[in-house]
């Protein structure tokens, strides 16, 4: 149980987290708003084509992240290192760039992005 400042620790880690959730679903929402034919809400993956080593972060951060927060079922020690709020807040990352994906192919389908 937490007392005194580090309770307070904990519910503004807890609030960082809902707040990047909350900008992920406003961002999923205007991508699914703004979806068309060569826009940036369906196209922005172009961007791992032009820069590579943005895929190889993007799937550093995605792996490392998933296997933290896993590993945290299996040790709940590691929840109190701040390594564990990092690995969260990727998991939320790459949950939010996926899901903005799906939401503009949801509401435009497949796009050409190289005409």
């Amino acid at each position: 149980m937490t007392f005194g400042s580090d309770a307070a620790k904990v519910g503004w880690k807890w609030a960082l987290i809902l707040l990047h959730l909350l900008l992920w679903a406003a961002l999923a929402l205007q991508a699914y708003r703004t979806a068309g034919a060569a826009e940036f809400a369906s196209c922005w993956q172009i961007v791992f084509l032009i820069v590579p080593p943005l895929i190889i972060l993007f799937l550093v951060i995605a792996i490392s992240s998933v296997l933290v927060v896993l590993a945290a079922f299996f040790r709940p020690s590691i929840c109190r290192h701040p390594g564990f709020w990092v690995a969260c807040h990727g998991m939320i990352l790459t949950g939010g760039l996926l899901v903005c994906n799906y939401s503009a192919y949801a509401a435009a389908g497949q796009v050409d992005c190289l005409p």
